[in-house]
């Protein structure tokens, strides 16, 4: 009150008071309070203890109860560096028709370390004929994404880093978690291999084009990142695509433009040849959006999984192998 009162009958004769001004320190400190790193968002699963006679840098088989009552296991490897407490990535790969995880994690090189040092790798097992089902049989959209959430509460996961990959029926799989309304606002980023992308047909087999079929494709945001790998000499899901199994195989071509443009990319592309033109790299977009949607067309390439020293589809090399080109493009995006 007496310090009011001083500073008032000083104002009235005309003094100028100059009053301190704010701890520069304090509000710098404010200022720069929203540049500290962020924590990565983590899951419920983070703090939890392992399973008994689990441990990281191992590879082991685990049980999931769906929502329908099934009984459905996948493999699972935690990386070395796993720890309850930091958020990982997380590497969904599915295997192709009649294949197993065990055979998905050699293949498919997720587990090696070299490859992918900090990404939990989870190799779902299909069940009825060992295939994906999405239109018929089990719902294996509905049941990958109760392995999420599962996932999530047993294991310290990033949920902004959840990615898919797949050879084949799994490949094509990949591709409808890509086109789901719900899978795709929960995995960031998708890597089909030689995958067959069937659509559905209005009539008869002969009315297949595999250049202009109309791809069902409904995902749940509007940019999606996608990365695939095909041979021109695959004879189980061709490269030009054709009729097959009472549906419509897309060319390969055709399917990217049309997630090109889904994604508001523009269906013109910048091509680069690689190794000796024996490879083309397709990449849609531009700026940060460069390589968005990006394929490998391998030219002699048959219906196998990339990889320098040959691997369990086959003892033929190529140029290069698929994975740490897979991760380096998953390390790109997030939710």
């Amino acid at each position: 009150m007496k310090l009011n009162l001083q500073l008032g009958i000083l104002a009235l004769l005309g003094v100028t008071i100059a009053l301190p001004a704010k701890s520069s320190s304090a509000s710098a400190s404010a200022s720069s309070s929203s540049l500290l790193p962020q924590p990565k968002p983590t899951s419920p699963g983070c703090g939890n203890h392992l399973a008994k006679g689990h441990s990281p840098g191992d590879s082991y088989r685990a049980n999931l109860i769906t929502d329908d009552g099934r009984n459905r296991s996948y493999l699972i490897h935690l990386p070395s560096n796993y720890t309850t407490e930091r958020p990982a990535p997380l590497v969904i790969a599915f295997h192709g028709r009649g294949k197993d995880p065990e055979y998905m994690e050699k293949l498919s090189q997720f587990s090696n370390e070299e490859f992918n040092p900090d990404a939990i790798a989870v190799y779902p097992q299909a069940i009825i004929d060992d295939y994906w089902h999405v239109s018929s049989g089990p719902n294996d959209i509905s049941f990958t994404i109760q392995l999420i959430s599962h996932l999530e509460k047993t294991y310290c996961i990033d949920g902004t880093r959840i990615y898919a990959s797949g050879k084949s029926n799994g490949g094509g799989f990949t591709n409808d978690l890509a086109c789901d309304p719900i899978a795709s606002t929960r995995i960031a980023a998708f890597a089909p291999v030689s995958g067959g992308y069937y659509q559905n047909l209005t009539s008869e087999e002969d009315s297949c084009d595999p250049s202009t079929v109309e791809i069902q494709c409904n995902p749940g945001r509007s940019k999606v990142p996608i990365l695939e790998f095909h041979g021109t000499a695959d004879t189980t899901i061709p490269y030009a695509g054709g009729a097959r199994h009472g549906k419509c195989l897309p060319m390969v071509s055709h399917a990217l433009r049309q997630w090109a443009d889904r994604d508001g990319l523009g269906t013109s592309n910048k091509t680069e040849e690689l190794w000796g033109g024996n490879v083309q790299k397709y990449e849609f977009g531009s700026g940060e959006d460069l390589g968005m949607i990006t394929h490998y067309r391998i030219d002699g390439w048959k219906h196998v999984w990339p990889s320098k020293d040959g691997n369990y589809d086959s003892s033929k090399k190529t140029y290069f192998d698929a994975a740490p080109i897979i991760m380096k493009f998953f390390k790109r995006w997030s939710l």
